[in-house]
């Protein structure tokens, strides 16, 4: 910048009509306008999703084999047993911890606790952006393989391997996790698995959602969720039992964290954005601690756990514990346009509008003597002499 704003100083000094005080406030103001223009470019380029990575081969699929609950409602072959030996430390770790944590009433087996933690370690390992995953946020949100009151399946390896091609080896997390929301609708063949309302809970495993094709917000959630984590992607269920709105009604959609935060997105098929969605607004007029919170169910973590999550489609009303997030739903209303017309106005981008605007006030500057001495403290009504802001 210094060459430019070298000439304008120039340029205003042989006006002959400004003093230097003058010329080099005018001569500020302007290097003002084109370091906020640097600033504001700067920040857009780098807060852009970046592109859908290189094409520098697809990352290898899971060696595994697919448990015949799930692999056989995808129309996948037959597995082949996981077997009940031990495995590498990283293993060993993960089957502790589901033993711990696993949750009363799940009654699955050792062999298929290995065959969870098993495939849960091939993803982390195979995949570069799960490595990058803190550990105990892989236990938390990548590990657990249920999250409501669905049956215990062993899903794993059939998402893997069905969804391995959507990705390539460099993609970051948020570029591996746009991949699978969009590609996972499609990714088992025809038909393809599309939204119907009212099916919870006749459709909420992901078998169930393989074998009807369709589900409900809750049933596509979880199998959304269930296709993330197999992939080494935290991700989590959020929902609330019910709306604050008169014609109340319920809702589940997706969490996946990034960037240092959770990111919300609908679990429908079709072009989607992360953080926004059509239940935003009502959202924010939810209601903490009863019927109308936001929750996530932690059910494999309930020592975390500060509210409870009323699943109200069994009767009696269960009660998972959960984590409250009703506050941040509220705080994440804004009025401002959605992120991706926040940078226009009026056909100008933000950098050009703040542009323009300081060079307005630059002009004023220049064309006021009065707003030059009020700013540089001289009481002169006329072009101050040798005052300097």
């Amino acid at each position: 910048l210094s060459p430019t704003l070298g000439r304008v100083h120039v340029g205003l000094g042989a006006m002959g009509r400004l003093s230097v005080a003058h010329t080099n406030s005018v001569a500020f103001l302007l290097s003002l306008c084109l370091g906020a223009v640097v600033v504001v470019e700067g920040v857009g380029v780098t807060g852009q999703a970046t592109g859908a990575g290189s094409r520098n081969g697809r990352l290898p699929r899971s060696s595994a084999s697919m448990s015949p609950d799930i692999g056989a409602a995808a129309g996948r072959p037959a597995p082949r047993s996981a077997g009940g030996g031990g495995g590498s430390a990283a293993e060993d770790e993960a089957v502790a911890w589901l033993v711990a944590h696993k949750p009363a009433g799940d009654n699955s087996s050792m062999e298929f606790l290995r065959a969870h933690a098993k495939e849960a370690i091939v993803s982390r390992e195979a995949f570069p952006w799960a490595a990058s995953v803190p550990l105990e946020m892989f236990q938390d949100w990548v590990l657990p393989y249920t999250h409501f009151d669905e049956r215990p399946e062993n899903w794993r390896s059939t998402f893997t391997d069905q969804l391995s091609p959507l990705l390539k080896k460099d993609m970051s997390l948020q570029q591996a996790a746009t991949a699978v929301q969009q590609g996972i609708w499609k990714a088992f063949g025809e038909p393809a698995i599309v939204f119907k309302s009212n099916q919870t809970p006749q459709v909420l495993s992901p078998s169930d959602v393989f074998a009807k094709r369709h589900g409900s917000c809750t049933g596509l959630s979880i199998f959304l969720v269930d296709g993330l984590r197999s992939c080494g992607i935290p991700a989590r269920v959020v929902g609330t039992a019910e709306w604050n709105r008169p014609e109340k009604g319920n809702h589940n959609w997706v969490e996946v964290w990034f960037d240092g935060r959770w990111n919300f997105i609908d679990a429908a098929p079709g072009p989607a954005t992360w953080n926004e969605a059509w239940f935003v607004d009502v959202a924010h007029q939810a209601i903490e601690h009863g019927l109308n919170g936001i929750y996530t169910p932690i059910k494999w973590q309930p020592k975390q756990a500060d509210a409870l999550y009323p699943v109200t489609w069994r009767t009696p009303t269960l009660q998972l514990p959960a984590i409250e997030l009703t506050a941040a739903y509220q705080a994440s209303h804004r009025s401002e346009p959605p992120a991706s017309q926040q940078r226009m106005l009026f056909g100008f981008g933000t950098s050009q509008v703040l542009f323009f605007a300081l060079a307005v006030l630059a002009l004023a500057f220049l064309c006021s003597p009065q707003l030059h001495a009020s700013l540089c403290g001289n009481p002169s009504s006329g072009p101050p002499v040798s005052a300097s802001c």
